[in-house]
């Protein structure tokens, strides 16, 4: 049973290595493209992580519903884990995004500089938006211990996120943001790649989520065992 156990530990972290694999080999089998050449794999790459990212802040909701109704503390924990995930990833996925227009957009014409045109883009001010309620929502995770308010607080974060997403994409206003190359294109190979690196991290994301929710019920778990009993 204990060797079983051990076994079990390495399930996740085995999980992870394996996702970014997955998703570093797609990111760099991706074929250059005319005018880009490889560059085109940064914006692809943000491309995928902001679907991961997004699909997992609602799976976030979900599971606060989840745990709302059922009160099961194994349900909070994988949504706890999933929220101190998805909130990094989502910084990281702000950076890349920027770092993407800058260098890849094309800013002709433009009398202002290029940092000042992207930060204009409806689509990468709603991405910085978001990335602020996502700290705000990472700050109540660290002062609050009540597990129903943090689950109500993941809830209205995931809906001010759509909320704010739907503005920016379906709102006017919108410039240089590309709709969608990848999934408009003819060529399957592009298709695959970047289902390819949406899998990796998708997989590389949850394995860490599980990883996390597995280190707190044992931190949990060890500190009402160490509790004197009255």
């Amino acid at each position: 049973m204990a060797a079983n156990e051990k076994t079990k530990r390495f399930v996740p972290p085995t999980l992870v290595l394996a996702g970014i694999i997955i998703a570093t080999t797609c990111t760099l089998l991706f074929p250059a493209v005319e005018g880009l050449g490889t560059k085109v794999r940064l914006p692809v790459f943000h491309g995928a992580m902001t679907w991961v990212n997004l699909a997992a802040f609602s799976l976030v909701a979900l599971l606060a519903v989840a745990y709302i109704v059922t009160r099961r503390d194994v349900v909070y924990s994988f949504a706890e884990g999933l929220r101190w995930v998805s909130i990094p990833l989502w910084l990281l996925g702000s950076a890349l995004g920027l770092l993407a227009a800058v260098n890849t957009w094309d800013f002709t014409g433009s009398k202002a500089s290029p940092f000042e045109v992207a930060m204009a883009d409806p689509r990468l001010l709603a991405q910085f938006w978001i990335l602020i309620a996502a700290l705000v929502l990472a700050a109540l995770g660290l002062i609050i211990d009540d597990k129903r308010l943090l689950a109500g607080a993941d809830l209205g974060f995931v809906a001010l996120m759509w909320a704010v997403i739907l503005r920016a994409v379906l709102g006017p206003g919108r410039a240089l943001h590309p709709d969608s190359p990848v999934m408009n294109s003819d060529e399957i190979f592009i298709k695959l790649m970047f289902i390819g690196i949406v899998a990796g991290m998708g997989l590389a994301a949850l394995a860490t989520a599980w990883w996390i929710a597995r280190w707190r019920s044992a931190a949990a778990a060890a500190a009402e065992s160490a509790e004197p009993v009255a």
